[in-house]
């Protein structure tokens, strides 16, 4: 997707211009936080989490003229760390219409790409590129190529397993004869395990197998799905999957790929849904026709390969009247249950509406035989279902048109319980407002943080035609925005000093590290006499210390002294922005133990004491 030239600047350019990026996430669901917003199209935006809740989005890029792909990496406060509208990937020849593509992140927190381009020709060929998050090009310049060939290659896709490699498929496709989907894998440093253009999965004589996907399984696998022929309308595109572990060695049904779905054809360019179940298997879902109104139906595959639901899958809902379609899926840990967000629409599609729906581990519909209401059908146009599980529950998120057929798309989302109840408005939340009335939105895409806060990215046209990327984070709690900071608890044992009381350890302000206003204090303290508050990032259940006890552990930090007043208390105010040492940088997401030490010179042995302590977590 790009040209030869590279605007690669070190790591300190980078940090230099993304400190000039103050944008945050917002409250506001009328303004949301941009992404991608420069001149000419903006499209196909994806996005991806790190470990520690930094956000990675990635997109097409018309700003040029010509379509370029960049990436942008928010930190979990929602700064930008590479400059405004993102760090150019590739801006090799492209395509003028585009096909889909993917990204994955590594545990490290490397962003993996991978996309078609016309590079080498006029036709299609893949290319994977991993970028770290200072913006070092991990895998060169111009990326790894996967693929090089006359075949049309179109829509890549990818996931980051658990041995550090990268797995890769995509569908060639011949103008005649019989296609294949091909399978390429690349360890951390980009070697590819297997020859050029990977290993492939054959469809039968004069077929086309495509749509595939990826997901991870234990060990180094991976569970690749695609539909078994694509070559026409009248295809049977049935719904295929086959394991293979860190070797290439397909694992299911003697190497032969299991049906999933057989019992008639997906839509014309429908692709199927998959999800890893964290066990070593798969979870699928699907829409189709019989007789002529869509269904929705589940399957979990185990990590041997054997059906768990009745063949042909479960379907989601059994609302009379009412077809279900685009179903979005995820896993309950560890129950295995699967959650199900879904589109529901009258037989003649003039009516639209939102359903949700839990199939237990065993196949029962949990949330009754009809699932459960998120929006009824009415004249509002629904689509693009979204859902994420977090703990027990899900949170389900669309796309709302209030005013059909005019396009002026919302986002809401709402939070069901394990029961199947609504935990939030009546109304559902607004994610993204229609602000100005005639903003247009497309393409939504979700990640779930590992504090519990759900990223969406999407296409938006509220400020430019062609299209911009814009993001919003919403929370647990259903509010948007910064998470809500936890608030400081205290523990362990405070012994008795020379007044006959003990000191306590207290706090004021905020935990915030954006507002750098967190002050710690101590009451009931030894009056007017010195000591230190002190910290270390793990917190212990207490052993003797002096007169008093420690409560802290993990590499103990002091700051400077200070006194206490005739009534024994003390203040210290944090200053976040200057740590005593560099490796005790109180920062968004850690967590730290505090305690105060005094002096008690009247009471020996020790002639001091301790407060007790306080567990702190921090947030943006």
């Amino acid at each position: 997707m790009r040209t030869l030239r590279h605007p690669f600047l070190p790591c300190a350019a980078f940090l230099g211009l993304a400190g000039m990026a103050s944008a945050q996430w917002t409250s506001n669901p009328a303004l949301n936080t941009p992404i991608g917003v420069a001149a000419n199209d903006q499209a196909v935006p994806k996005l991806g989490v790190t470990s520690d809740g930094r956000t990675w989005y990635g997109w097409f890029d018309g700003r040029s003229g010509a379509y370029t792909v960049y990436v942008q990496l928010l930190d979990a406060a929602g700064v930008p760390q590479f400059p405004a509208n993102g760090l150019l990937v590739s801006s090799q020849p492209q395509s003028t219409s585009l096909v889909d593509w993917d990204l994955d992140v590594a545990a490290n927190g490397d962003v993996v790409l991978v996309f078609t381009d016309a590079r080498a020709g006029t036709d299609l060929d893949v290319y994977a590129y991993r970028i770290s998050p200072s913006g070092n090009f991990v895998w060169g310049a111009h990326g790894v190529t996967l693929s090089t060939n006359g075949e049309f290659e179109p829509s890549p896709r990818c996931a980051v397993l658990d041995d550090g490699s990268t797995a890769f498929v995509w569908g060639r496709m011949p103008s005649s004869g019989t296609g294949s989907i091909r399978v390429q894998v690349l360890d951390a440093a980009g070697t590819p395990r297997f020859p050029m253009d990977g290993f492939g999965i054959s469809g039968l004589t004069n077929e086309r197998p495509g749509f595939a996907d990826v997901v991870p399984a234990p060990g180094g696998a991976y569970i690749v799905s695609f539909l078994r022929n694509t070559a026409s309308f009248t295809s049977p595109r049935h719904i295929k999957a086959q394991k293979f572990n860190s070797a290439g060695a397909a694992q299911w049904n003697s190497g032969t790929p299991i049906s999933v779905f057989d019992a008639s054809a997906v839509p014309i360019a429908y692709w199927p849904v998959v999800r890893a179940d964290g066990q070593g298997g798969a979870v699928f879902a699907w829409h189709y026709a019989p007789g002529n109104v869509f269904q929705s139906f589940v399957q979990k595959i185990t990590s041997a390969g054997a059906e768990v639901f009745p063949h042909n899958g479960v379907a989601v809902s059994l609302e009379a009247g009412v077809m279900k379609l685009e179903p979005a899926i995820d896993v309950v840990q560890p129950s295995g249950d699967v959650v199900v967000c879904f589109n529901r629409r009258n037989t003649s599609q003039s009516q639209w509406g939102v359903g949700a729906q839990r199939i237990s581990a065993a196949g029962v519909r949990s949330w009754t035989d009809n699932g459960v209401v998120l929006e009824p059908l009415d004249s509002k146009n629904e689509s693009f279902q979204r859902i994420v599980a977090l703990g027990d529950d899900a949170i389900c998120a669309w796309f709302d048109n209030p005013n059909t057929p005019i396009p002026d798309a919302r986002i809401m989302a709402q939070r069901v319980n394990a029961s199947g109840v609504p935990q939030w408005s009546a109304a559902n939340v607004v994610v993204s407002s229609q602000a100005p009335t005639t903003a247009a939105k497309d393409d939504l895409e979700v990640v779930l943080t590992p504090s519990g806060s759900v990223c969406y990215t999407w296409d938006d046209n509220r400020s430019d035609p062609n299209g911009d990327i814009y993001a919003q984070r919403l929370n647990a709690d259903g509010t948007l925005g910064a998470p809500p900071c936890p608030t400081p608890t205290v523990y362990c044992t405070a012994a008795t000093n020379s007044t006959g009381a003990s000191a306590h350890i207290g706090w004021s302000g905020s935990t915030s590290v954006a507002a750098n206003s967190f002050t710690l204090t101590a009451s009931s303290a030894t009056p007017s006499t010195s000591g230190i508050f002190f910290y270390a990032p793990s917190s212990s259940a207490g052993t003797p210390f002096r007169n008093g006890f420690l409560c802290i552990t993990g590499g103990i930090v002091r700051f400077g002294i200070v006194n206490t007043d005739a009534s024994g208390a003390v203040s210290y105010s944090v200053n976040f922005g200057a740590p005593p040492t560099p490796t005790s940088q109180i920062t968004a997401g850690s967590a730290w133990s505090f305690q105060f030490w005094y002096r008690d010179p009247s009471v020996a042995p020790g002639f001091s004491n301790t407060t007790d302590a306080l567990r702190a977590t921090f947030c943006p």
